[in-house]
């Protein structure tokens, strides 16, 4: 994660796109083809976008950080604008995907535990990404900022269901909502974000273990 595309998962402001507004479908899922090659170009762009920013960046700089003419380059991605549609698209998937993983777990312990150290592999291996996600999105064209609006909604109701399952299983602390849950994590996550963008290095300081451990006794009740 919303990363921005991360961060704007806090709250119950973002509203879904309605089924009139255009959302956006990345070449990928229009053609079922998402080669080697094309994702090389999409990383190439997340690493120029957080080096130089969107502005910055052209499709010449991402054409030659891959040794191909600007030409070879468009049949890979469309523009610099669905490079960067497709970057905070992914980082979006992933962080859902992370979700659901964790949803799996046995206990709401292990389920905020499991998330969290996934998210910490995705900033591990996906650091531009999350860095073009929170500083770029505002860049992304409509459509593309639908799309992210409706992830951003799907995250947001599948977390409220893990923890429902928590508080069903007598898990969560009685004093919390499925909702003040949720908050609690997407804070966290925005936090831990904002840290990574201010030069901490959160994926080898102890201290993202000890605000998830923290996070973990103030939301799940000790069972044992």
């Amino acid at each position: 994660m919303t990363p921005r595309s991360l961060s704007t998962m806090d709250g119950d402001t973002a509203t879904i796109a309605s089924e009139e507004s255009e959302s956006y479908q990345s070449r990928r899922e229009k053609t079922g083809k998402h080669s080697a090659r094309r994702q090389q170009a999409i990383d190439a762009a997340a690493a120029i976008f957080a080096r130089v920013g969107y502005h910055g960046a052209s499709t010449r700089a991402i054409a030659d950080a891959l040794g191909i003419k600007v030409a070879s380059l468009y049949f890979h991605i469309g523009s610099k604008e669905d490079a960067l549609a497709e970057i905070c698209l992914l980082g979006m998937e992933r962080s859902l995907g992370y979700l659901h993983e964790a949803a799996r777990k046995a206990t709401v312990s292990e389920q905020i535990r499991h998330f969290f150290v996934c998210q910490r592999e995705d900033l591990i291996q996906h650091a531009e990404y999350v860095t073009v996600s929170i500083r770029e999105r505002d860049h992304l064209s409509e459509p593309a900022q639908n799309r992210i609006r409706d992830l951003t909604a799907q995250f947001r109701a599948d977390m409220d269901r893990m923890f429902k399952g928590a508080a069903e299983r007598g898990e969560l602390n009685p004093e919390l909502t499925p909702r003040h849950c949720r908050f609690i994590m997407i804070g966290t996550l925005r936090g831990i974000s904002e840290m990574h963008l201010s030069g901490m290095n959160v994926t080898t300081n102890d201290i993202m273990d000890k605000w998830v451990d923290a996070l973990i006794r103030g939301i799940a009740i000790d069972t044992a």
